[in-house]
């Protein structure tokens, strides 16, 4: 296999100004050139995030949620079959904490993507599962690749995703470290 070249291309000559470009090349007049650099990284990061979470709120919209609402049926869905969990357990699936999970459990119910049941009888403990119309609108969603940036992350060759998620997982460990784990990791069960 061909190992990836792991050196930054500078920007070719038929694409358009990049703005974090001409950024990095203006800040380093007040900071060093390395500053200057690790500041580019975190805006153009900070960027694409921005590009992810309108893309994936886009999505979302397209099945009557919002942003919050899909990433609550992403979450159930990590979990893997039965799909289900407390309110309290679920709310631990998600990367950040948000409010209002009830709310978006009262939806998601509503629109049919989830359901409600209690988990012991006599003791009150509610359960909620992804629905059969909740998993389907996942699946659709992953299968068909309609986001924008996961038609943008599919024309990149395998091993440029592959470097790509370890180059940001292994920033996302320092940053952990260096934040005392003030952050949890991302959930992959739901342990416990």
């Amino acid at each position: 296999m061909k190992k990836a070249d792991t050196r930054l291309s500078a920007p070719s000559e038929s694409a358009p100004p990049d703005l974090i470009d001409e950024a990095e090349r203006a800040w380093t007049t007040d900071t060093s050139a390395d500053n200057a650099r690790i500041y580019a990284v975190s805006t153009r990061i900070l960027y694409v995030a921005t590009l992810i979470e309108q893309s994936f709120g886009a999505q979302a919209q397209l099945h009557g949620m919002n942003t919050g609402e899909m990433l609550v049926l992403d979450a159930l869905h990590r979990l893997g079959p039965p799909f289900e969990t407390t309110p309290v357990r679920l709310r631990k699936q998600f990367f950040i904490s948000f409010a209002g999970i009830g709310k978006r459990i009262t939806k998601l119910a509503d629109l049919g993507y989830i359901e409600r049941t209690t988990h012991a009888p006599g003791r009150g403990s509610q359960m909620v599962r992804l629905s059969p119309a909740g998993l389907a609108v996942l699946r659709s969603s992953e299968n068909g690749l309609d986001a924008a940036h996961t038609r943008a992350l599919a024309t990149m060759d395998g091993t440029e995703v592959e470097m790509l998620g370890g180059l940001l997982r292994n920033l996302q460990q320092r940053i952990q470290k260096a934040t005392s784990a003030a952050l949890p990791s991302p959930p992959i069960g739901e342990g416990e």
